[in-house]
């Protein structure tokens, strides 16, 4: 059984990767020590060796790689926070990571790095349809979070040949801060966690995905009509502030073809928001958030 070392393991989706991969691997997980990673970790604790530490601690790092055929790193500074705190984005985002390469370099060379990159790294487009994929290539980034996703990807693919990035659309979390800033009435590209975390599983095992770089999505959608759905079977809607688009992607079969997985429809998705949300709830939060659903149908008729 293989050594898998999980950066981020208490996160959003750490945390239900750790599932994923159990049955096939020795699970090592790094994550900043919270009462949240405490709570998410606890019933994993005699099954996986959990590390509560720093990314930008060196030694650490280097100490858990060596150990380590794979690495997965998911951790990271988001947005907002990302965006009012330039210097800890950087020293997070972009010098974590530069910590696991270098440790790979210094003490484990045959060791698999896989890095969790994001749909942003192709730069916000104006508000027309846009196509992207791989091949294109890289439009500017412009905020702090997509600029030192970019930094990690070329650092990562100047220094290492045995890697794998995953270029995630928006990740279907209990509370995705790019949900609350979409453009409206545009086709873009979602996926759930489990999904995601499938898609991990298999790409990992699959040495033909080494060294290259993957847009990843499990469907596509109108971000309209999925913001409806939202608000129908969750309650839930949110305004609509700096509705950043960064296209739709075109080569997303790519890894489809490696993976060999068949990914939720916007359907599947819908029938777990209802099932997660019991109606008393759902239709309180309705009530509430009726203004804000009303707000938002008038947009959509401009």
């Amino acid at each position: 059984m293989k050594d898998i070392l999980i950066i981020g393991g208490a996160g959003n989706i750490g945390h239900k990767l750790i599932n994923t991969l159990l049955e096939d691997y020795s699970i090592t997980v790094l994550d900043l020590k919270s009462n949240l990673a405490l709570k998410r970790l606890a019933e994993y604790e005699n099954k996986i060796k959990i590390v509560y530490g720093d990314i930008e601690d060196y030694h650490l790092v280097k100490d858990l790689v060596k150990k380590n055929d794979i690495v997965i790193n998911l951790a990271g500074i988001m947005p907002p926070l990302a965006e009012f705190h330039e210097s800890i984005c950087n020293s997070t985002n972009y010098m974590g990571s530069k910590n696991v390469v270098d440790a790979i370099l210094e003490v484990n060379k045959s060791c698999l790095y896989v890095y969790a990159s994001f749909i942003s790294v192709y730069g916000k487009t104006s508000n027309i349809e846009h196509k992207i994929s791989v091949k294109e290539g890289i439009n500017n980034p412009e905020d702090n979070y997509s600029i030192n996703l970019m930094r990690s990807e070329n650092y990562i693919k100047e220094k290492l040949k045995k890697h794998i990035v995953l270029r995630m659309p928006i990740v279907l979390t209990s509370n995705n801060y790019y949900i609350k800033h979409m453009n409206l009435n545009r086709m873009m590209d979602f996926i759930t966690v489990d999904d995601l975390n499938t898609s991990i599983l298999h790409i990992i095992k699959n040495e033909k995905a080494y060294g290259k770089t993957f847009n990843i999505s499990g469907f596509k959608t109108n971000s309209s009509t999925f913001i409806k759905n939202m608000y129908k079977y969750s309650g839930r809607i949110n305004m609509f502030r700096r509705n950043l688009y960064y296209g739709e992607y075109s080569d997303e079969d790519i890894i489809n073809k490696l993976t060999k997985i068949e990914y939720s429809k916007p359907g599947d998705y819908y029938k777990v928001l209802k099932k997660e949300n019991f109606i008393f709830l759902r239709y309180l939060r309705k009530l509430i958030n009726l203004p804000k659903y009303i707000y938002y149908k008038i947009k959509t008729k401009k």
